[in-house]
């Protein structure tokens, strides 16, 4: 059945040309398709008219100024002709399809050298992809192909908890939730065609818990270092009895009495002697004899 649906530039056809035939201005035409969990899409249908003097100025805001005056009337032709042709694309899908909230704008923009008319027509297309619980369908809105000209693009932005799991034809271009069709391109029939899956609870999961172990994992490894030193300043440093020594005799300014030493080391005075006599061998300290005590200096 032909006329179960329509090309994309069948909509450009209805909503612009009996509008702006009398805009003979170099024309491109954009089409951005924003899709709903409910698979519903608001559509941006914009046509672009490059005002290259001040007669295609004065001209457009003519137009503009007629747009305005027949604005509402304007607008419930193109809804009304719309919906007849989106009915066809119901009636072959089996799904029921309505249009929403259609609106017409219209202005004059400034580029970098450049002066645009800009006209733009939205509206929400009810239906447009079919919803089955976490599968979203792109494609049996559009029939019998159409054709991106050169200069003109296609987006479909889809939601953010959903991921593309196929598409057909790759777009020219992927963002954060968006594909991109460039003109000159041919889109065949039931083009572009897209299944959208939405992104699984256990997949978030996966994602959080490995986030949990790596931070477990950190705290552990974090936990132990911290135990370490602190083993490490608690546990007390074993001195040689020589570094004993030289510890006392330096905490009393470099020399003491034997005695002293004895007395502060706890170790017995027949040790010290040995110790003494050892660290003289080394010419470590000097020895002094004061009476029956000996004064130790530290060299």
């Amino acid at each position: 059945m032909k006329n179960k649906a329509m090309a994309i530039f069948a909509i450009f056809a209805i909503l612009f040309f009996s509008s702006v035939s009398g805009v003979v201005c170099e024309e491109t035409n954009s089409i951005y398709i924003k899709v709903y969990e409910d698979g519903s899409a608001l559509w941006n249908l914009e046509t672009r008219f490059e005002l290259k003097t001040q007669a295609d100025i004065d001209f457009f805001n003519e137009y503009m100024a007629a747009l305005e005056e027949d604005k509402d009337f304007i607008i419930q032709k193109k809804k009304d002709s719309l919906q007849n042709i989106i009915n066809r694309v119901a009636y072959s899908s089996g799904r029921e399809m309505t249009i929403e909230n259609i609106s017409l704008n219209y202005q004059i923009i400034d580029s970098i050298n450049k002066k645009y008319g800009v006209v733009n027509i939205k509206f929400l297309w009810k239906g447009f992809g079919l919803k089955d619980k976490d599968i979203i369908q792109i494609g049996d809105s559009f029939s019998e192909g159409s054709h991106l000209k050169e200069g003109e693009v296609l987006v479909i932005e889809y939601p953010k908890d959903y991921s593309i799991g196929s598409i057909n034809p790759e777009p020219n271009e992927k963002r954060e939730n968006s594909a991109f069709w460039y003109g000159p391109k041919i889109l065949l029939d039931n083009e572009p065609k897209i299944v959208l899956e939405k992104k699984s609870l256990l997949s978030s999961l996966n994602l959080f818990l490995f986030g949990s172990i790596g931070i477990l994992v950190i705290a552990i490894v974090l936990i132990f270092y911290f135990n370490m030193n602190k083993k490490k300043k608690n546990t007390p440093i074993l001195l040689s009895d020589q570094e004993k020594v030289i510890n006392i005799l330096r905490s009393s300014g470099g020399k003491s009495f034997q005695n002293d030493i004895v007395s502060q080391s706890g170790m017995s005075k027949s040790k010290i002697s040995q110790i003494i006599s050892e660290m003289e061998k080394h010419e470590l300290i000097a020895k002094q004899k004061y009476g029956k005590n000996n004064l130790i200096i530290l060299k």
